[in-house]
């Protein structure tokens, strides 16, 4: 879970500095902000959900694409994906 909780902080603090700026940065990072919250009480139910949003997650920095800190997002998010496969797996 640890290595879960470092790519969800390592995306916060990439997009963090936009959140004003951006609709799609405010949206994720309340999307991490829920995830947070279910794996500190190991819903996996809600970590399923929260992944599916995850994954969506290329889609919405479409737009975006190119830039520097949106492409290491994108690394850290599947990263983050892989981690919570593991995580709901046990």
């Amino acid at each position: 879970m640890n290595k879960a909780l470092h790519e969800i902080r390592a995306i916060e603090e990439l997009i963090e500095p936009y959140e004003f700026f951006s609709y799609d940065a405010k949206k994720i990072l309340k999307v991490l902000k829920e995830l947070r919250e279910a794996l500190s009480e190991m819903d996996k139910n809600k970590i399923k959900q929260i992944m599916k949003e995850i994954s969506n997650v290329e889609e919405i920095a479409a737009p975006y694409r190119g830039y520097g800190l949106v492409e290491e997002s994108l690394k850290h998010a599947k990263r983050l994906l892989s981690e919570l496969k593991n995580i709901v797996k046990e």
